[in-house]
């Protein structure tokens, strides 16, 4: 964090004082009780008040609604996992013949932990367990999680023809029907308000999945980027869970500027951020510029990034 604040002293006069007219800037996320949610509302309050820009924060889908979307010029930036931004920017996977080569990373937040979550006492601990089982499949708003879900039971030898398929819409509304007693296990983010809640209201158990050196291999085939690792979940459980690298997308078509405003602005932040939504914790400045990701970063981002020494 002390990079962080060195940033933030250097450059914390740039916009001290300023009042803009400009248009407000808006972010795309997951629907409300989601990590995307919460962490989009935060930039919205801090990032905006820091670049004097009024945020606007838009809870539509997961990256299956919000990329069209953002392609279409709904709003300027969005969240997403990199596996999800990689089909998107590729064509292929979810999107499948719709390819967005306009796509740009404008940084990484942080690394993004989902894992498959049961009610507690249910008896659910490993993936095995979930045969014949209520598990939720689809998540047509937020096609993501079915190609991690699908991913998680291929590298385990199990799919979704072992296990009763119900389909939802997106994470929340799983979740909400895990509490309800409609589902027996869904993916979602682990640090996401929803799980919480279904933790306070029924208690969850995060289900572990198989990470030796096979399991590894056959998830970096069918989920770029992605890795199966040991974490501490937020209701203080050890789980070994899928991650992803969250990056926050953005397309060619807005200026330099106002991205490089937002990404010096997560930067200098970053220690405001992470009282609002812990997870910014998890964020460093090496973290935010990775070069080797399957997508380019937009020129505003990467002037950012170059200033500060970090860009390769």
């Amino acid at each position: 964090m002390r990079i962080f604040a060195a940033i933030a002293a250097l450059s914390g006069a740039l916009w001290a004082g300023q009042v803009s007219a400009q248009a407000p800037v808006a972010i795309g996320t997951n629907p409300q009780g989601s990590l995307a949610y919460v962490s989009g509302s935060a930039i919205a309050n801090i990032v905006g008040k820091s670049i004097g820009r009024s945020f606007i924060v838009v809870p539509l889908g997961g990256p299956s609604a919000i990329i069209p979307a953002m392609a279409d010029r709904e709003f300027d930036f969005s969240f997403a996992n990199i596996t999800a931004a990689a089909q998107a920017y590729a064509g292929v996977g979810s999107f499948e013949g719709r390819p967005y080569p306009g796509l740009r990373i404008a940084t990484v937040v942080y690394p993004l932990e989902l894992g498959i979550i049961s009610r507690q006492g249910d008896g659910i601990e490993k993936i095995e367990d979930l045969a014949g089982k209520r598990v939720a499949s689809e998540y047509t708003s937020q096609r993501n999680l079915d190609v991690f879900m699908n991913a998680a039971f291929m590298v385990s030898g199990m799919s979704f023809d072992d296990v009763q398929p119900i389909p939802v819409q997106n994470g929340v509304q799983a979740i909400d029907e895990l509490i309800d007693g409609s589902l027996d296990a869904s993916i979602f983010s682990i640090s996401a308000g929803a799980v919480a809640k279904a933790d306070a209201s029924v208690g969850v158990t995060f289900v572990n999945l198989p990470d030796g050196e096979a399991e590894q291999a056959a998830l970096a085939d069918l989920a770029p980027g992605a890795s199966i690792g040991r974490t501490t979940a937020r209701t203080g459980q050890d789980a070994t869970v899928i991650t992803a690298p969250f990056v926050i997308l953005v397309t060619d078509a807005v200026d330099d500027e106002t991205v490089y405003q937002v990404v010096a602005g997560i930067a200098r932040n970053a220690e405001h951020l992470a009282k609002a939504d812990p997870q910014f914790g998890k964020m460093s400045l090496d973290m935010m510029a990775d070069p080797k990701l399957p997508i380019p970063y937009h020129p505003g981002a990467i002037r950012f990034f170059e200033e500060q020494g970090i860009w390769e």
